[in-house]
């Protein structure tokens, strides 16, 4: 794992979305933050099994296909939410509602196949598999700060994360490159 794939899972992870809508809700409710983590962490450790578990009969076109969609999609969300959409933080902020969410959120599968490299092999993907939970803990954890710091106005803060999306998603881009100039 280098700095580069930190990056991309950090910034994957810490865009503004249904979780992190709900972790932040939660903040503001005063919820139990571990108690929401915990959540987070088994929706997506549930979801990321089953994706890791399909990888060996995905190929690798079909990989490189889902990858342009997800950085397709990303740039959508991105300038979506640098435009005018707002982070909708309601206060349905339970841990039942951030595990299903979690398991249901396609970050697991962007991070599973097409962030994780294509050539690992199988009982190397438990490292990832931690390394997710562990970036997701500390990702949540971003929002559960700033629900507790931001009551009002989140408008500066979906920019930044907005922007940060469209940089994942030119980040998502890059194994692309040397495919394209051939």
């Amino acid at each position: 794992m280098d700095n580069l794939f930190l990056l991309e899972a950090f910034l994957l992870f810490v865009a503004p979305g249904p979780t992190n809508a709900l972790l932040m809700a939660g903040s503001v409710k005063r919820a139990n933050a571990i108690k929401l983590l915990a959540a987070q962490a088994c929706g997506y450790g549930i979801a990321s099994a089953c994706w890791f578990s399909l990888r060996p009969v995905v190929s690798p076109d079909a990989i490189q296909i889902l990858r342009l969609v997800a950085a397709a999609w990303l740039v959508f969300l991105g300038l979506r939410l640098t435009a005018s959409a707002r982070i909708n933080a309601s206060q349905n902020g339970d841990a039942i509602s951030v595990a299903a969410t979690s398991a249901l959120n396609p970050k697991a599968f962007i991070y599973c196949l097409a962030i994780v490299p294509i050539n690992i092999e199988p009982r190397a993907l438990g490292i990832f598999w931690l390394a997710l939970l562990v970036m997701t803990a500390a990702t949540g954890s971003v929002w559960l700060l700033l629900g507790r710091r931001f009551s009002g106005g989140k408008r500066m803060a979906e920019r930044v994360v907005g922007t940060a999306l469209v940089a994942f998603a030119l980040l998502l881009l890059r194994p692309l490159i040397p495919l394209v100039a051939t």
